[in-house]
């Protein structure tokens, strides 16, 4: 199976979102699966096989890029969807595996190219950002608007708790795969 891996963040940090997708990776590869993972230019490369990482630009103004909401995040997000869609167009993709934001660029291949989609749900981003910025709390239907048409046609959902499962269940999605907290194993990096 040829899948295309959407990772909005610094790819490999040894923090909890990219901690999660150097699993997903790992055990995409030990199933003799072949990723193209396009992620931010910050972090280290990794090694699977059948495995090839792609980074959007390197700017100067995008260093230091921290998790949650950032103008930094965004300019990355719209590099991230121009390569996303160059390399959806040039190659045949059986699936799109999306994190975080990731799952809106997933959604618009779908709806472009016919590409179904896997949404790695770390948390409402929804919730992230009202919460974050009281002041938008206004815009909270619309933006779970966006977040329920994500979910609803998302091949399947993998949330990180029993709890954000619960939560997406008015979105009525497809399927609902849970994850528990990757944070909660004993992991280590191979070869770290």
């Amino acid at each position: 199976m040829n899948i295309l891996m959407l990772a909005p963040h610094p790819f490999y940090q040894p923090r909890g979102t990219p901690i999660a997708a150097d699993l997903v990776l790992r055990v995409l590869s030990e199933r003799g699966e072949f990723v193209d993972l396009i992620t931010f230019p910050e972090g280290s490369d990794v090694r699977y096989p059948n495995v090839t990482i792609y980074r959007t630009p390197a700017l100067k103004i995008l260093k230091g890029i921290r998790p949650g909401f950032s103008v930094k995040k965004v300019i990355c997000d719209i590099f991230l969807l121009l390569k996303a869609f160059k390399f959806a167009r040039r190659k045949r993709y059986d699936l799109i595996h999306a994190g975080e934001e990731a799952v809106f660029i997933a959604l618009l291949l779908n709806r472009l190219l016919s590409i179904p989609y896997v949404y790695d749900m770390d948390s409402s981003l929804a919730g992230q950002l009202t919460d974050k910025y009281p002041k938008i709390k206004w815009l909270k239907k619309v933006l779970k608007g966006f977040e329920g048409v994500a979910v609803r046609n998302a091949k399947a959902v993998i949330p990180v708790c029993h709890a954000l499962a619960h939560e997406i269940e008015s979105y009525g999605p497809n399927k609902v795969v849970v994850i528990s907290d990757i944070s909660l194993l004993n992991y280590s990096r191979k070869g770290a």
